[in-house]
This record gives structure tokens, sequence and C-alpha cells, in this order.
């Protein structure tokens, strides 16, 4: 009997639980969704989504566990992510990192999607000084005056 395997991603914008791609990539497609955090800094950019990078800070958001390899996919071309094209052609580079619970606790790891600082400047991305990205939250937009 061959097993089946359930990729975990963990995601803090658009595809978190009633984020703006949440019904068109996650659900009926994910088999559970945990509030946790990664190491990293969270950047809110203009043009109305997210990116992480390497940091010092907490990003929150959810491990999402897949129901297969083919949803993964999905997120790879969500994310502008292609596997073996050169870094600097993909929008993200899906990682692989260590994730938590809220409590702190180990989850293990899973993929997530992480930007350069570079392009994140390029976009002119505003850190998020809490980790926690929310479209509905004008304390995590950037001003666009």
């Amino acid at each position: 009997m061959s097993s089946k395997i359930q990729p975990r991603v963990f995601v803090y914008g658009t595809l978190k639980p009633g984020g703006y791609y949440w019904h068109r990539f996650c659900e009926g497609r994910v088999s559970n969704a945990v509030k946790a955090k990664v190491k990293g800094n969270l950047y809110a950019l203009p043009v109305g989504y997210p990116a992480m990078a390497a940091g010092d800070g907490w990003a929150h958001g959810y491990l999402l566990t897949l129901h297969d390899e083919a949803v993964l996919r999905g997120f790879d071309t969500l994310e502008d992510y292609e596997p073996g094209r050169c870094p600097s052609e993909n929008e993200y580079e899906r990682v692989e990192v260590s994730v938590y619970l809220e409590d702190g606790t180990s989850a293990g790891t899973a993929w997530t999607y992480m930007m350069e600082l570079e392009r994140i400047n390029g976009y002119q991305g505003v850190i998020i000084a809490n980790g926690d990205w929310d479209v509905d939250d004008p304390d995590t937009l950037p001003s666009l005056c």
C-alpha cells in the first residue's frame, strides 16, 4: 500500500483561512490549518499582499497540511515559484523552515515562501512590527500617501 504525501506549508498572507485566495487554492484541499509562527520579518507590500524575508522577528500565520503535491504545485504557481528556475526569476522562493505553534512548541518543518529583501525594497515594502499581516487591518498596510 502506498502512502499519500501530505505536504505542509506555512502561510502568512492571502492563503490564510479567510484570506483572498483561501477559497480558490485551499478550501477542500487542506486537511488541517493551525495557527503557527516562524522566524522571519514580515513586510506589507503596496501591491496588496505580504512578503517574508529572513530576520530575527516572528511571522505569524497558519501551518497548513495539504491533501497532496498537486495543491503545493498550485501554491507554487500563485507565488510565481518554479523549482529549478534561477532564483532571480522567481518572485518568491519556496524554502523549508522550522515552524512553531503559537505557544512556542515545535511543530517540525514545513515549506514557506520567502522573498529576497532586495525585491521587497524594490516594492517599497514596509515591515509589519507585530509580524501579523491582515488585509482588513490598516496598521499592517503601508501608507500610499
